[in-house]
C-alpha cells in the first residue's frame, strides 16, 4: 500500500524516499527525466499537463546554462568576449526570444481561430469538469499574476518576434518596446511553476522545484566556459 504523502520533486527528478503509483522515464536531450503517471487526471488532461511540466523544464534547462553563461559573473562575460563572441552573442539574443514566445504561449486563450491551443487556460478549461474543480479560482488567479508578469513579453512577440510592426521596426520613438531582464524571466518561470505546482499538488500530493534541474554534468554553460579558461 503506497503512503499517501507529500513530497517534492526537484526538476522532474524524483527524490528518495517517496510514494507513487508508477514511475515513467522520458529523455530530454542530454538529460533523462523521471516523472510520476498521474492516474487520476483523465488522459486528455493528463497528457495536456505533462506536456506543460515537459516545456516548463525545458526552459528552465534552457535558462540556467544561460545564466552560467551569461548572468554569474563578469569573469564569465570575458571569456565569452575572447572567444567566440559573435556566436555567444547570437545564442544569447536567441534564447531571449524563446524565453518571450515561450512564457507568452502559456497565457495564449483556449482557442484561436477554431484551433485548441495548448496554455494554461486550457488546462483550467479541463480541470473545471473534474473533480478538482475547487482549485479553479485560484489558478485563474496564478494565471491573472502570470499576464500582469508577461504583459511586455506578448507586447515583444506581437510586434517584433511573430510580426513586423512598422514602427517598431523603424525604430520609431512612438512605439517603443520594453527590453527583457534576467529578472523577467526569474519571475515569469516562477509564476508558471507555481500554476503547475497547484495542479500537481492537487491531484498527486506532490510539488516540483523546477529551477532546480539538474543538467548533465560536464555538458552545460560551465563545462563550455571551463573549457576556454
Amino acid at each position: 500500500m503506497m503512503k499517501n504523502v507529500q513530497h517534492k520533486r526537484y526538476g522532474l527528478l524524483i527524490i528518495p524516499g517517496i510514494a507513487t503509483d508508477c514511475l515513467v522515464y522520458f529523455v530530454y536531450p542530454g538529460i533523462t527525466i523521471i516523472k510520476l503517471w498521474n492516474w487520476n487526471m483523465d488522459n486528455e488532461l493528463n497528457k495536456a499537463f505533462e506536456k506543460s511540466q515537459q516545456e516548463l523544464t525545458h526552459l528552465y534547462y534552457r535558462w540556467i546554462m544561460y545564466v552560467q553563461i551569461f548572468g554569474t559573473n563578469t569573469h564569465r562575460i570575458d571569456l565569452v568576449n575572447q572567444t567566440a563572441s559573435n556566436f555567444l552573442i547570437e545564442f544569447q539574443w536567441l534564447v531571449i526570444d524563446n524565453m518571450v514566445l515561450a512564457l507568452s504561449k502559456f497565457t495564449d486563450p483556449v482557442r484561436m481561430r477554431g484551433n485548441d491551443n495548448l496554455s494554461f487556460p486550457y488546462l483550467i478549461e479541463h480541470i473545471k469538469k473534474t473533480d478538482k474543480n475547487e482549485i479553479v479560482d485560484d489558478l485563474k488567479q496564478t494565471l491573472k499574476d502570470l499576464n500582469e508578469t508577461t504583459k511586455h513579453f506578448r507586447d515583444i512577440r506581437n510586434k517584433r518576434i511573430a510580426h513586423n510592426d512598422m514602427a517598431v521596426s523603424l525604430d520609431s520613438d512612438e512605439s517603443p518596446l520594453p527590453g527583457v531582464s534576467r529578472a523577467d524571466v526569474n519571475a515569469a518561470l516562477k509564476v508558471a511553476g507555481d500554476f503547475l505546482n497547484k495542479i500537481e499538488l492537487a491531484y498527486l500530493n506532490s510539488t516540483t522545484a523546477y529551477e532546480l534541474t539538474i543538467l548533465p554534468l560536464n555538458n552545460d554553460g560551465c563545462s563550455l566556459l571551463k573549457k576556454q579558461n
